[in-house]
């Protein structure tokens, strides 16, 4: 071994510092492609379930964004046109609304419940079922706010017996309910 570093010149101390930093750099290196790969490895599912994640948010933004463009509810007053414009609506048609609004009840700290009551204008006016179902329902359809609390349907011809059957005319009665924030 004495020999060996005795015949030591520095042609051979260049090869020996040369390999030895070879080995520390292969080493280095193949530490890195390892720490690479496990990187890519969970940049790769990451970025999977994020973009699953991101798909699926922007499609609830898109479906709420819609939901709040027809939603044109911002009061009392304007609970009252959106009833008169669905009572207006194709496949609806009720014509004129009697709206008697009783006074508001608070639901829980700042929010109060506004209630409505629905009837015809004229009290002797005449409706098949499907045209007081669809009204109902295309008040609630088409605002995450009105609820259909309570509805009353009787038959108009009062003369009926229980043992005749009535014609498909119809008299109704509803209240609706919207929640807000008091102001």
């Amino acid at each position: 071994m004495k020999d060996f570093f005795r015949s030591m010149n520095f042609a051979r101390w260049s090869i020996l510092f040369s390999l030895l930093g070879t080995l520390g750099l292969l080493w280095f290196g193949l530490w890195q492609r390892s720490a690479l790969a496990e990187m890519k490895e969970g940049l790769d599912s990451d970025a999977s379930k994020l973009t699953k994640q991101i798909a699926q948010l922007a499609r609830k933004h898109s479906q709420l964004s819609d939901s709040l463009k027809g939603e044109n509810l911002k009061g009392e007053e304007d609970m009252q046109s959106y009833i008169y414009k669905v009572a207006g609506t194709d496949r609806v048609e009720v014509g004129n609304l009697s709206l008697n609004t009783p006074a508001a009840e608070q639901f829980s700290k700042g929010i109060v419940d506004k209630k409505i009551n629905i009837r015809p204008d004229n009290r002797e006016r005449k409706f098949t079922r499907t045209t007081i179902a669809n009204f109902l329902y295309t008040l609630e359809q088409q605002s995450r706010r009105v609820k259909v609390t309570m509805v009353t349907i009787e038959n108009a011809d009062r003369r009926v017996k229980n043992h005749e059957i009535p014609k498909e005319e119809w008299t109704f009665l509803a209240d609706i309910t919207s929640r807000q924030r008091s102001e």
